[in-house]
């Protein structure tokens, strides 16, 4: 049973798997838009997914995580299948708020499902085993995806788009075969001291029901669900944690837009000389693969966050990982063949302590609020990412795309020592 339920699990998350598009999507986008509108373009869905997290984060709670869930599906096919046939500026504008609207029902209701299912059926203490896995199964079927959409691109720039269309498609079959959960009444209204975090009592459910067929006495509602954050975010131990990690997550996704740029310099003469059966090497081809590799990194790094936990603990893990990250960021500038391990510690440093803050987020949340909390953390780092990037632009346009991400680096440096020295993020002995 365990094991069916786990295996399904994975196979959800490799439905979920954007690889076909992903390292040609700013290609395939900037066929038909300027730059300046590609930028607005980037602007208006992170704006979007922002200001759509805690909304989004209380239908999970509030209706279930599987109708959550499967809108994000219908939202992100709907999506593709408009990228398929838009060829100017407005149309995409439409594209992309329905990807923004899939991104902010997936945050936080993915992991709330799966923590509660795992604290139903088996032991939540699993969570970031499983949780890991998982992102690594989605990962690699983005290694094998990635290398098929550059090729499936060089031959037509749409065909990539239906390939994903088609593989996201099937997750909402998949996605019915899942158990939906139950959450306990009154659970964060009957918690202890906020400081300690939210109980979460042993009190027998039906794992068969869903979240909306709970007692209506459970369901705390919106206006109430905004102060539940607050209390969590602003009391210790979550919020030194909150803004480090937060920071961190922030930092790197910030950087992460600057891959391509800088591979297509780094790879420039290499690209300009290869020749495969006489002809030249497709960018697209280029790029897939090597958006494969990063991608593989990933998904060995999220495979043995739990290892790396049970390692290093918590604090070390917090520690280690994003210190070693942001000193690569830096390095390029020095020399730019420091690029490629640079991109490999950026892709694999995320998908290493997703799952380990996730863990620890959930341990310190109950069920009634749990997805809305997940998804205010996630609006949280991303709001700390707006002006990094348009400071990262600025510096980029006035230096390069390297002077951008070390800068990037330095920031996280200058904070993260700050927040250590103010209020540490986790104790030695913590562990989740």
């Amino acid at each position: 049973m365990a094991d069916r339920l786990i295996g399904k699990y994975y196979c959800f998350q490799a439905t979920r798997s954007v690889g076909f598009i992903s390292p040609i999507f700013t290609l395939f986008v900037l066929r038909d838009v300027s730059f300046t509108q590609y930028g607005t373009l980037s602007a208006l869905s992170a704006a979007l997914v922002v200001l759509g997290e805690v909304p989004t984060g209380y239908v999970g709670d509030r209706y279930g995580r599987r109708t959550s869930l499967a809108l994000s599906v219908v939202f992100t096919v709907l999506s593709l299948a408009g990228f398929v046939v838009a060829q100017s500026y407005w149309p995409y504008v439409l594209f992309y708020v329905l990807w923004a609207l899939a991104l902010a029902f997936a945050s936080g209701s993915a992991d709330a499902w799966l923590y509660e299912v795992l604290d139903e059926h088996f032991d939540a203490d699993d969570f970031v085993r499983v949780r890991g896995r998982g992102a690594s199964v989605m990962r690699w079927t983005s290694v094998a995806t990635m290398i098929g959409g550059g090729a499936l691109y060089a031959v037509d720039p749409r065909y990539p788009f239906v390939a994903s269309l088609a593989l996201n498609g099937l997750g909402l079959a998949v996605l019915f075969t899942l158990p939906s959960t139950r959450r306990r009444a009154n659970d964060d209204r009957s918690a202890g001291d906020p400081a300690d975090g939210p109980g979460i009592d042993d009190a027998t459910r039906d794992p068969g029901a869903d979240d909306a067929d709970a007692d209506a006495d459970g369901h705390i509602t919106l206006l109430e669900t905004l102060p539940l954050v607050r209390r969590q975010f602003t009391a210790r131990p979550l919020r030194p944690f909150v803004v480090y990690v937060g920071l961190f997550f922030a930092v790197t996704t910030a950087a992460d837009a600057y891959i391509q740029p800088v591979t297509e310099e780094l790879f420039r003469a290499t690209l300009e000389s290869a020749t495969v059966a006489g002809h030249s090497l497709p960018l697209g081809v280029v790029l897939g693969v090597l958006y494969a590799g990063f991608t593989a990194v990933s998904a060995v790094a999220s495979y043995f966050a739990g290892d790396v936990e049970a390692a290093l603990g918590l604090w070390g893990a917090l520690l280690v990982v994003p210190a070693v990250t942001a000193v690569t960021l830096v390095l390029p500038r020095l020399a730019i063949v420091a690029a490629l391990p640079m991109f490999v510690a950026l892709r694999g440093s995320k998908a290493l302590l997703l799952p380990i803050v996730n863990g620890h987020l959930n341990d310190h949340v109950g069920s009634a609020g749990r997805a809305t909390t997940l998804s205010a953390f996630s609006m949280l780092w991303r709001l700390l990412r707006v002006p990094m990037v348009l400071a990262a632009g600025v510096v980029a346009d006035a230096v390069t795309e390297t002077a951008a991400v070390a800068m990037l680096g330095v920031v996280f440096l200058v904070g993260a020592s700050v927040t250590w020295l103010v209020d540490s993020p986790v104790g030695r002995s913590t562990t989740t």
